[in-house]
């Protein structure tokens, strides 16, 4: 044998074919396959969904332009009148601050105030940083309603 010389019996292997029947399956498989392939688990999932994601007020990419609740006592003041104080990005702009509030609190929002903080340059000697940006939203909400912001803090 050299080395050049090619020996076919030990290169050759043979690829196993994939079960395609449900009973060859494990059981996990078969329901992932089942639950693709039928229509009608296709809508009842479906449907579990909405009704979940209806009842917890949930709607997608609210939760980013949401922060936090702004934790101050000038806040918990403003709660007492239907104004909640929201941290929110820098990028966000009132529209999106109004509809992220009524997706995810599930109530009217009459108004939206917004403050900037600019992040100014600090210099220590040689070194010289920069603080963050912020953004907080004033959202007035309609009379009667209420958001449980504090709840736990």
């Amino acid at each position: 044998m050299g080395i050049f010389s090619s020996n076919n019996s030990k290169k050759e292997t043979k690829k196993e074919a994939k079960p395609k029947d449900k009973l060859s399956l494990s059981k996990a498989q078969a329901k992932a396959v089942e639950e693709v392939l039928t229509p009608a688990s296709q809508q009842a999932t479906a449907g579990k969904a909405d009704v979940a994601k209806a009842s917890k007020g949930q709607a997608g990419m609210s939760y980013r332009v949401l922060h936090s609740p702004h934790v101050s006592e000038k806040a918990a003041t403003l709660s007492s009148h239907n104004v909640y104080v929201l941290n929110v990005p820098v990028e966000a702009n009132k529209l999106e601050i109004a509809k992220a509030v009524k997706d995810l609190f599930g109530v009217t929002v009459e108004g939206v105030r917004t403050a900037r903080g600019i992040g100014k340059i600090l210099k220590r000697g040689r070194t010289v940083g920069q603080r963050n940006r912020w953004k907080k939203a004033y959202v007035t909400i309609k009379q009667g309603q209420k958001i449980d912001l504090y709840e736990g803090v």
